[in-house]
């Protein structure tokens, strides 16, 4: 009896094993999927950024990769990233991309949600304050922002995401969606002048995100 009972722990223990590896082989998956999907968007993006840097006028200019809808891009140099932000949040599409919560970078109170994907906002986590990120529109114009702040909201706490007298915001969900980590960031004031070259041209020729 001892026996089939030691059996049945072995086996149990096998198959707990087994679904672990499935799960973390479906992650892994999910992960290089969203990668691929994002990096094949961002060229699409920067394909239709301007040689010259055109001035700010009205609401965020959008423009159409696929199928899907983009303001820009955003680039955390710390973390290696340069990702192009889509229009609006959609649970389906942020799969492929991070996107546009709310606001606008016109305005200083942009906020950008993503995925925890590592190749998404998986590592917002790893931000220290001081470090920099730089949203850049699709008429060329790159504005520049300091980590200021890193947060964990509830699930349920979007008035809290949106309050606060914060320039830019960057979330995503920690593993299994318990929590949010909010990344608040300041405006420099720095940001590309009309008519000149756009700065994210140079770092996407730098950016392992573009395909070479």
């Amino acid at each position: 009896m001892k026996k089939i009972v030691g059996y049945i722990y072995i086996l149990m223990g096998a198959a707990c094993i087994l679904i672990a590896a499935i799960i973390i082989r479906n992650n892994l998956n999910e992960n290089a999927q969203a990668g691929s999907a994002s990096d094949e968007f961002l060229e699409g993006v920067i394909a239709q950024i301007p040689d010259t840097v055109l001035a700010a006028s009205g609401d965020m200019p959008v423009v159409d990769v696929e199928g899907h809808s983009f303001i820009g891009t955003v680039e955390i140099p710390s973390l290696g990233l340069l990702l192009p932000v889509q229009n609006e949040w959609d649970k389906a599409n942020a799969k492929y991309a991070v996107c546009r919560y709310t606001g606008s970078v016109y305005d200083n109170d942009l906020i950008i949600a993503g995925h925890n994907y590592d190749e998404h906002f998986g590592k917002l986590k790893e931000l220290n304050t001081g470090d920099d990120v730089i949203v850049t529109d699709m008429n060329g114009i790159s504005f520049y922002f300091k980590v200021s702040n890193i947060e964990t909201l509830g699930p349920m706490d979007s008035d809290k995401m949106k309050s606060g007298d914060w320039d830019l915001t960057l979330f995503t969900c920690t593993i299994g969606g318990a929590n949010r980590v909010t990344v608040r960031c300041e405006a420099t004031g720095e940001y590309t002048e009309t008519g000149a070259t756009p700065d994210v041209l140079d770092a996407a020729e730098k950016s392992k995100h573009i395909r070479k």
